[in-house]
């Protein structure tokens, strides 16, 4: 592309979220290395200002062929989505370093992600929330924080003053941090009525449920559920792997039900899956949406899997490191590669935060459906059966003494020699390049997977759930868009990845 028109582009990028969004749906259309004139000249008829610019260019560009260099200069074309669009957003490149490019193309894609349907979204005033533990606390303080009045329902008195507990201690934290003044905090804390009763339900315009992941409670809660809240309320569901188009069925009200896949701390963190189910009125999608950005929440859709967009990606990238373990590598040393990349935390350091129980459990889950013959890790199980949790037990891939700092723990050393010995594996040294190759090998190619099986509507909604969810580099733009630089190392991380995984492992269709 001639320099002139990649920055008169840039300039266009960067006018407003709306304009970038036109921007890259010009660059969707690019075909066989040439950019359309036609779609400039659509662009420049739409936009104010710079009319006379965009004509006066497309004029000149009819035969211009555009020279490809190795670089983000010129967009790629994904794989269609399951509506037969273009998938991939990306930006032009203009004279600025790459991250900074990166960031900002991060920055348009969230001005495509989670657009609403043609339909209005139902009027919300009091929200509920069934269960006030760690999660539940934190969605309904998003709700406090938004201007909603909250109803909040536990099961016993005792897990209630719990959960009122945590939510008063979120405000009390807010007010020493100078995000909040004490006399907000009193006010939010107003606007929340705890009790054990579910009935107290009834005349809440969205019921958010936040039990235990647990296919068989969240269906009897929402069945529940059903019989007490009003016509056109909605029933949304916290889950984070479950098959929501079965939970919905369990509602008798499946147009109703939506899942809103909040991160955890609900309260601090801003990626919010919003997962639409097959049954999903528009309406209750559009509410679910609105309630996304009324909360200062990041939306993005996702469909119905295991997982949905970003467990299902994750899941992938941390059974690939599981692998790389039993292969001769060590948990500290695969987390320091990644965080090298720039990962927030590598996956076995994030592992024992969130608990190595919460693995496990969803592992038994997919069980059932999994082919015998597909190749699972097996160092986890032994640390579940000696009792190593992670962080909350004091132990998991690593030690936490009683100051709670992570250190190497020689046992876990022994447990992974006694399992690739039994696995009759000869142990070997993986470098920091293979083991980042591999690791974002498999990133890219489940994110391709998600993309194909319709799970996401646009690969960009991929990038923003990695790096605003799973602590992916925001500086590297996403594991889709950094892949387009990094082609030779994302195909021999794929290569490497089938070879060590076997049977079942499913390759992703790579659009180059």
């Amino acid at each position: 592309m001639i320099r002139q028109d990649r920055e008169l582009l840039a300039r266009l990028s960067s006018v407003n979220t709306r304009l970038g969004e036109a921007v890259v749906e010009l660059l969707h259309r690019q075909d066989g290395g040439l950019l359309p004139a036609e779609g400039l000249r659509a662009l420049g008829h739409h936009l104010q200002g710079i009319t006379a610019d965009l004509l006066n260019r497309a004029d000149e560009l009819d035969a211009v062929v555009i020279d490809r260099p190795p670089s983000r200069e010129v967009t790629s074309r994904w794989p269609p989505t399951a509506t037969g669009g273009e998938s991939m957003n990306t930006v032009p490149t203009s004279p600025e370093p790459d991250d900074e490019l990166a960031l900002r193309y991060l920055r348009q894609a969230e001005s495509a992600a989670g657009t609403a349907p043609d339909a209005e979204p139902r009027d919300v005033g009091r929200i509920g929330v069934v269960g006030a533990g760690t999660m539940g606390a934190g969605i309904a303080t998003v709700f406090l924080q938004a201007g909603f009045p909250v109803t909040v329902v536990e099961q016993s008195v005792e897990a209630l003053e719990r959960g009122v507990e945590r939510i008063s201690a979120i405000q009390d934290k807010a007010v020493a941090r100078g995000k909040a003044d004490r006399a907000e905090a009193d006010r939010r804390l107003a606007a929340l009525t705890a009790g054990t009763d579910q009935a107290s339900l009834g005349d809440c315009d969205v019921v958010v449920e936040a039990v235990f992941e647990d296919m068989e409670v969240k269906k009897a809660l929402l069945s529940r559920l059903a019989t007490i809240v009003k016509p056109g309320a909605v029933l949304a569901s916290n889950t984070s792997y479950l098959d929501l188009d079965e939970l919905a069925e369990a509602s008798g009200r499946p147009r109703d039900v939506v899942g809103l896949h909040f991160f955890s701390p609900a309260h601090v963190m801003r990626l919010l899956e919003v997962v639409r189910g097959a049954k999903t009125g528009e309406d209750t999608l559009a509410t679910a949406l609105w309630l996304g950005r009324k909360t200062g929440k990041l939306p993005v859709v996702a469909g119905v899997c295991d997982g949905f967009i970003g467990n299902r990606v994750y899941n992938a990238y941390r059974v690939q490191c599981e692998f790389m373990v039993e292969e001769g590598a060590l948990p500290e040393e695969i987390d320091a590669a990644l965080e090298g990349f720039g990962f927030a935390m590598g996956p076995f350091t994030v592992w024992d935060m969130s608990g190595l129980d919460i693995a496990k459990a969803t592992r038994q889950r997919q069980a059932a459906t999994r082919d015998p013959r597909e190749r699972m890790p097996k160092v986890l199980d032994v640390l579940y059966e000696r009792g190593r949790l992670g962080r909350k037990t004091g132990a998991g891939w690593y030690a936490y003494p009683d100051d709670g700092e992570r250190q190497v723990d020689p046992a876990v050393h022994e447990v992974i020699r006694a399992v690739v010995e039994r696995n009759g594996v000869e142990p070997r040294t993986l470098s920091p390049d293979e083991i980042v190759r591999r690791a974002l090998g498999v990133i890219v190619n489940e994110a391709m997977l998600v993309l194909a099986d319709g799970i996401a509507e646009r690969a960009s909604d991929i990038d923003l759930v990695l790096a605003n969810g799973y602590g992916f580099p925001k500086k590297r733009g996403g594991p889709l868009f950094w892949a387009h630089d990094h082609r030779d190392q994302v195909t021999t991380g794929i290569d490497e990845a089938e070879r060590a995984t076997g049977f079942g492992f499913r390759r992703g269709r790579l659009p180059w």
